[in-house]
């Protein structure tokens, strides 16, 4: 079935591309494209056209056709360039499902090109991450993967779970001929390796997620905090309104700003306090909604109020949540007498909005982060790796207390976690290294 999809941002452009992709391609062109100058057409080459439908010639532009299986998809491609304009796009995409094709789903390209065999699931979750990075570490993590750094890895600890597996069945299948090429020790120091790996791999989905799609830090704290204030001075631009009378912050302000490699989307929320105006009750309930999906709040409490328990209290829905403590205004009180430990931060001076910015981007990302780092984003990969990991975990005990067979089921349910991010096969290739190894036609 020909599946069609405009392939740019929907909006007014200079230019836009829609793409159709299956068996038959090539007589949707014939309909809906009109070539400016005759002659057949060409694989892969650009040609000027026309695009009509029902009633007649609506734009011109440019199209290629590709015969499979050397395209995205692996099937026969056109892709076509229009001028941006969305009535246009409408209009071709419409043209082509008169034609014959449908809708495509989301992600439909991509999804037929993994069936193909064109990428593996690694390839294609990189394609999502490529599209939704908003920072430039985020673009890097889907880097790693088109550049074969991640898949490379991968492999690694597939090689070294192969291995263990064809030791493991070598003892199993054959106890007394010594195939065996590795002691316990050794064996299993490499499966630790491997577990450790694919742990810390795990474990790197939290940062990379933040770098790829940006965090959502909010100002709490009573009224008056000041907290308007510093939003405004992290944002560089004046979007909340400050006033010394409480409740002056009524809705939920947001600004997107960029600290360090992190693109965070800021929020400055109404002073928590009891009130019986129905609109600042009504700001009130809209930040918390806010705030449940927060990655950081900034508590920030006055400095006449430290210590005060009602000031420093948020809602029990979000005691989970990481936060910072800010004690603002500290320019009128002596530095003796400020407390240690919090973020001291003046929003009339200044004072601490630099380390304010560098403790948001430590509490998210940790201490000494290293933006070089191979991370994934994936929660799907981070799950499937953390099932390595404890598989990995289990078979020092398995191989002590029920030998060879149990470890080696072991191992095999652990290399079927690592083809998980593939779709790799991973009993013939045990199999394969097998017979590579040992001489089995005698």
């Amino acid at each position: 079935m020909i599946v069609v999809a405009p392939a740019t941002a929907w909006g007014h452009s200079a230019l836009a591309t829609v793409r159709a992709s299956g068996d038959g391609v090539r007589d949707l062109l014939c309909e809906v494209v009109t070539p400016l100058r005759p002659g057949p057409w060409v694989a892969n080459k650009t040609r000027r056209v026309a695009f009509a439908d029902a009633t007649g010639v609506f734009d011109d532009g440019v199209a290629v056709w590709s015969p499979g299986p050397r395209t995205y998809t692996g099937e026969e491609l056109l892709e076509v360039t229009c001028h941006g304009n969305p009535r246009i796009v409408e209009r071709l995409v419409s043209a082509c499902v008169s034609a014959g094709a449908r809708m495509a789903h989301p992600g439909e390209f991509t999804r037929r090109a993994v069936a193909a065999g064109r990428m593996t699931l690694l390839d294609a979750e990189a394609v999502d991450l490529a599209c939704r990075a908003t920072s430039d570490a985020g673009l890097q993590i889907a880097r790693t993967v088109f550049d074969g750094t991640l898949g490379a890895s991968i492999a690694e600890l597939r090689e070294a779970l192969v291995f263990v597996a064809a030791e493991l069945e070598a003892r199993l299948d054959w106890p007394g001929d010594d195939l065996a090429t590795m002691d316990d020790t050794s064996l299993l120091s490499r499966v630790a390796k491997v577990g450790a790996t694919a742990d810390a791999l795990s474990g790197s989905q939290t940062q990379a997620r933040l770098l790829v799609d940006g965090a959502r830090v909010a100002f709490v704290g009573p009224a008056n905090a000041g907290k308007s204030s510093l939003f405004n001075a992290m944002v560089g631009a004046k979007r909340a309104l400050v006033h010394q009378l409480p409740g002056t912050t009524r809705d939920v302000v947001e600004a997107s700003i960029e600290l360090g490699p992190l693109k965070i989307t800021l929020y400055d929320t109404a002073g928590l306090r009891e009130t019986q105006d129905p609109v600042e009750q009504a700001g009130l309930a809209l930040a918390q909604e806010v705030l449940e999906g927060c990655d950081l709040l900034l508590l920030t409490v006055p400095v006449e109020r430290w210590g005060d328990t009602d000031a420093m209290a948020v809602p029990s829905m979000l005691q989970e949540t990481p936060r910072l403590l800010v004690c603002n205004g500290v320019d009128r009180i002596s530095k003796q007498s400020r407390p240690e430990g919090v973020m001291c931060t003046s929003a009339v001076t200044g004072e601490g909005q630099r380390a304010l910015e560098d403790a948001v981007v430590a509490a998210l990302l940790g201490d000494g982060f290293v933006t070089d780092t191979l991370r994934i984003a994936s929660r799907r990969q981070a799950e499937l790796l953390s099932e390595v990991s404890a598989r990995c975990a289990e078979v020092p005990d398995a191989l002590r207390d029920a030998g060879p067979a149990v470890a080696a089921s072991i191992v095999l349910l652990a290399i079927s976690e690592v083809d998980g991010l593939t779709g790799a096969d991973s009993q013939e290739d045990v199999l394969s290294s097998l017979f590579a190894r040992f001489c089995i036609g005698k």
